[in-house]
């Protein structure tokens, strides 16, 4: 068997306002018996992450859920209908455990549902515009005169949220190029420097992209590290007006940069001639 990470966790890129996303993909062989001892092992193990500060997943992406500990047929399976059918959760799940990297136990598991997920998105060019499409969904927080467009009401008001903003946005558009050109694994860094090697980028863009991204994370972690010193809950969310002039210019760089390269995915997959 084999515990997997997903999510910003499989792709080490976890920050402090952070939860659970994990899985464990069996062998087909095992017998009821051992599937038994492999269940208790689960539920022990996320215990035990809660208990050491590791919060649970509010929506359940943890291993101790029979959902997301499968044998390896049946995880081909569910891949198959999450491609096939490229519904919101859908989507989601895919690229969630698309990001699957093994923390304990064999990792031909994690490798052999890696060729089986390269091997359908190569025959299937309408999920991953689907997915694009999702990635670019979120709109920018600027404004059409280059303002920041902040919350308007709520405990966050006067913020933006950075994961929205442009986090997500680059993650995932990052994962889908790559997918396409048949990477699956890997950092958000990593995967643009590859994308440019791969003629994808030129090394002006991707120089772009990778500092927007890494601002972006910056920014998220001081914020999210700051609220931990003062007793407050972490969040993704900045206030542009505690920035100094020079990080507010380059937060408003980095946020024309998501802009720009949510117009190169709209291009790139025609996501214009997708329909809901």
């Amino acid at each position: 068997f084999a515990f997997v990470v997903m999510g910003s966790e499989g792709r080490s890129e976890q920050t402090l306002k952070t939860d659970q996303d994990n899985a464990i993909i069996y062998a087909d062989h095992l017998d009821h018996e051992q599937i038994a001892r492999l269940e208790e092992f689960s539920l022990a193990l996320i215990e035990g992450l809660i208990e050491i500060g590791v919060p649970s997943c509010p929506g359940g992406i943890m291993a101790k859920n029979a959902f997301w500990r499968r044998p390896l047929t049946p995880w081909r399976e569910a891949l198959e209908r999450w491609i096939s059918t490229p519904s919101p959760d859908n989507i989601m799940n895919f690229s969630m455990f698309s990001d699957l990297r093994t923390l304990h136990g064999d990792p031909s598991l994690e490798e052999q549902l890696k060729a089986h997920i390269l091997r359908r998105t190569r025959e299937d060019d309408v999920f991953i515009a689907r997915m694009a499409a999702n990635a670019a969904r979120f709109h920018s927080p600027l404004s059409i005169f280059g303002n920041f467009k902040r919350e308007k009401d709520g405990p966050h008001k006067g913020k933006i949220d950075l994961k929205k903003a442009g986090i997500f946005t680059l993650t995932e558009g990052i994962k889908i190029l790559a997918l396409e050109k048949g990477r699956l694994g890997g950092s958000t860094p990593e995967k643009i420097a590859w994308l440019q090697q791969q003629g994808v980028f030129t090394a002006q863009k991707a120089g772009d992209i990778d500092a927007a991204f890494n601002l972006l994370v910056f920014l998220r972690l001081r914020c999210q590290t700051l609220a931990i010193r003062e007793g407050r809950e972490p969040s993704n969310y900045v206030d542009p007006d505690k920035l100094d002039r020079v990080e507010k210019n380059r937060l408003h760089t980095a946020l024309e940069v998501v802009k720009s390269f949510q117009g190169f995915l709209r291009s790139h997959f025609q996501l214009d001639l997708i329909t809901n």
